[in-house]
């Protein structure tokens, strides 16, 4: 089942970005195969979902409905793991034939990963973890609590001794997903607070002049990805002007800010295409720029164009992507939404059963 679905809002902020970006030639968008797969499950949000790195399967985090994993494949549903009610994340070490799970109970799974069973449910923390990141450089699982009133935990958890051998508090009501990367080291995201970190896996301690950076204009820091191999980092910032940062990997300058699509949730890097894909559930859209062709030397000055959006469907803002096939996996549900009460506070959406959507996009190569 194909499904096409484009809003006013994004049909608005798409122009506003193709004028601030456009460069000579017109933007060449990538052609794009969009399905839509629907799981069966009760009507309750979802958390994570991430791609088990030793067979086509996409582990999906759905909290009340646990951990359910789909073959991406084949296009089919596996299994719903038992036991996994709570899942808000999922992390793999396939070496050690491991996956982890954070559950909104503070409690982390331990799964072995070839036959998807889960061996201990170990209790971490009295409120909800909110993600969890495999280190190979230290060989550690980190964790991040969830929102709490003053401050947050980081937890580093040893898969060989089996427990948590290193916690530290920071001053954070709430961090959004970390991203790992190759040197052992930990970007998060202080979205409240308006800061990024970059700490040690081995150490969980900041590392120089990371312990909280800011953006001009990143009000609230809310999704990350990076381009190792030319020292950037993307930065999703929600707020009243969402906007979009790139700045340097080693020391956080900043190189470019552009407008961006609101409430972003997740970003993903396509090096060999040099693309960033930016999901936008309030949008409905997955936007994608690209580093333009020659012109990723920033003393020669660096320069990103819109290439376009792709419709999707409202909360379609969590996306897992596989670069290795060119398909972005993002996931939603049906809903009705009620009108704010009658102190005009906003309510929370009522998502149908049965309705869990799997919208897989296919990006073919753009028109030359």
């Amino acid at each position: 089942m194909s499904r096409h679905c484009k809003s006013t809002a994004a049909a608005a902020l798409a122009a506003a970005l193709f004028a601030g970006t456009a460069h000579g030639a017109a933007p060449e968008m990538p052609q794009a195969v969009i399905r839509s797969d629907v799981l069966p499950g009760s009507g309750h949000s979802w958390g994570f979902g991430a791609l088990d790195p030793t067979r086509p399967f996409l582990f999906i985090a759905r909290r009340e409905n646990g951990l359910t994993v789909f073959d991406t494949a084949l296009r089919k549903l596996v299994k719903d793991i038992p036991g996994t009610d709570g899942a808000n994340a999922v992390a793999f070490a396939p070496a050690l034939d491991r996956a982890f799970v954070a559950y909104m109970d503070g409690a982390l799974g331990i799964l072995r990963l070839s036959d998807m069973v889960q061996l201990q449910r170990i209790p971490i923390d009295a409120g909800n973890l909110n993600n969890a990141v495999f280190d190979t450089a230290s060989g550690k699982l980190i964790l991040t609590g969830g929102r709490r009133e003053q401050r947050s935990a980081i937890y580093q958890f040893d898969p060989v001794a089996g427990r948590i051998t290193a916690k530290r508090e920071f001053d954070a009501r709430k961090f959004d997903a970390p991203l790992g990367l190759a040197d052992g080291s930990v970007l998060v995201p202080l979205r409240d607070e308006g800061r990024v970190m970059r700490i040690s896996a081995a150490t969980l301690e900041p590392l120089p002049g990371w312990s909280g950076k800011q953006f001009i204009g990143c009000e609230h820091p809310s999704a990350l990805a990076a381009d190792e191999s030319r020292n950037r980092v993307f930065i999703a910032c929600r707020g009243k002007a969402p906007q979009l940062t790139v700045a340097r990997l080693d020391d956080g300058a900043a190189i470019a800010a552009l407008p961006a699509t609101p409430a972003i949730n997740a970003l993903a890097w396509d090096a060999a295409r040099r693309e960033l894909l930016i999901p936008s559930g309030n949008a409905a859209s997955l936007s994608i720029l690209q580093l333009e062709d020659g012109k990723g030397d920033e003393k020669a000055g660096e320069h990103y164009r819109m290439l376009g959006y792709i419709g999707t469907r409202p909360w379609a803002h969590n996306m897992v992507y596989d670069a290795s096939r060119g398909i972005a996996h993002l996931f939603t549900m049906e809903f009705t939404q009620p009108a704010p009460d009658a102190a005009g506070v906003k309510q929370d959406p009522q998502f149908h059963a049965d309705s869990f959507t799997v919208i897989s996009i296919t990006l073919g190569q753009p028109s030359r």
